[in-house]
């Protein structure tokens, strides 16, 4: 059986002094601090509990002075009194080249009582958001984390406090939240395997990112791995590409890709798999001024498809994700978390195809 999270059972514990008429109108609750030390819990899930109380409207709250009973209580809600309103943060303002999420998520709460509010971490940062986000009136919190290794104290707050939360594109390492995200696996693979099935023998995977950091980057490059495996292909050098550049060169700066060139040019590589479009973008325009040609010196297979993959020259062959899906998915995942149904409660990640777009930058050898 699924064990009631902390906050609500403090809540709970609460709501029937209230209704019992141990606590009545104009009462003073216990102070954050005091529940904190009552039950033995963290200041994180004795707020969330107070706000569990507060939407529900049997308590409100006086800045610096506490919280306190309200005069005509309502009746309690069937979904547990959360508000309707679901956070959304993303780790960019909204760009639709990369990706339709919100689309996906509005189509979702149409159907339902639930509204999105959505807030960008590049100007506080995801770890302020987060704070703020406990503290408010939100039902739930849908994360597009910018890793999968950053603000872990907060989210492990997160979880401790039962607090509904998916995560989307990126899984968070060691927290069990459950997952929308592509199969990033089989996008590297075929990435890869479509390099191969042209003939390509020498293929470098390319990312500005330490792989041990993002779950999604990591998935495209087992994927890789395992395409070159089967292939017969095990070159370390071509594996450590990477790192050779990285070692010694910002990768934001123009010299990163001109190094980058320099290698694959060195190392006779003539297939690239980048971590996304955005790099595979920034190589081919590097090629340009370097005067190598994107495919003829060298073929490079992107991710993401977006729209920006299609409108260059040569247009991008990349792996194309579902953005929009994802975004549906991750709506319909958090409120069966916030309404508690059964079949989430497992938290098993939901992934999603991804497919393969030819288009011009593979040359066939």
């Amino acid at each position: 059986m699924e064990q009631i999270p902390l906050y609500q059972q403090i809540a709970n514990a609460l709501r029937t002094k209230i209704e019992s008429g141990e606590l009545q109108s104009g009462d003073q609750l216990p102070t954050e601090a005091e529940i904190s030390k009552t039950y033995n819990v963290s200041r994180i899930t004795s707020k969330r509990a107070l706000s569990e109380l507060e939407n529900e409207r049997l308590i409100y709250r006086i800045q610096g002075k506490g919280s306190f009973v309200s005069s005509s209580p309502p009746p309690r809600q069937s979904s547990g009194g959360s508000s309707k309103d679901v956070l959304l943060i993303l780790p960019f303002a909204h760009n639709p080249g990369l990706g339709d999420y919100e689309k996906g998520i509005n189509e979702y709460l149409a159907a339902t009582d639930y509204t999105l509010n959505i807030q960008s971490n590049t100007i506080v940062g995801q770890r302020k958001l987060l704070q703020s986000a406990l503290q408010s009136s939100h039902s739930g919190l849908i994360l597009y984390p910018v890793n999968s290794v950053s603000d872990l104290g907060i989210l492990y707050q997160y979880h401790l406090s039962g607090y509904p939360l998916v995560t989307m594109d990126k899984c968070i390492q060691g927290i069990p939240f459950l997952s929308v995200v592509a199969d990033n696996f089989d996008g590297g693979y075929q990435a890869a395997r479509h390099l191969i099935d042209n003939h390509h023998t020498r293929v470098a995977f390319v990312s500005s990112q330490k792989i041990e950091d993002s779950s999604s980057l990591r998935e495209r490059y087992f994927g890789y791995l395992k395409a070159l495996f089967d292939a017969g292909l095990t070159d370390p050098d071509v594996y450590d590409l990477t790192k050779l550049v990285l070692a010694h060169v910002n990768p934001a700066s123009k010299e990163y890709f001109i190094q980058l060139l320099e290698t694959v040019m060195e190392h006779g590589i003539t297939g690239i798999v980048a971590e996304n479009d955005l790099m595979a973008i920034e190589i081919i325009q590097a090629a340009k001024e370097q005067g190598l040609s994107v495919p003829d010196h060298v073929s490079i297979v992107g991710f993401d498809d977006i729209q920006l993959a299609g409108l260059i020259e040569p247009k991008l062959t990349t792996i194309s994700q579902d953005f929009e899906r994802m975004g549906y998915l991750a709506a319909e995942s958090l409120i069966g978390l916030i309404e508690q149904q059964p079949r989430f409660q497992a938290k098993e990640n939901v992934v999603v195809p991804v497919r393969l777009v030819k288009r011009q930058t593979v040359k066939r050898l």
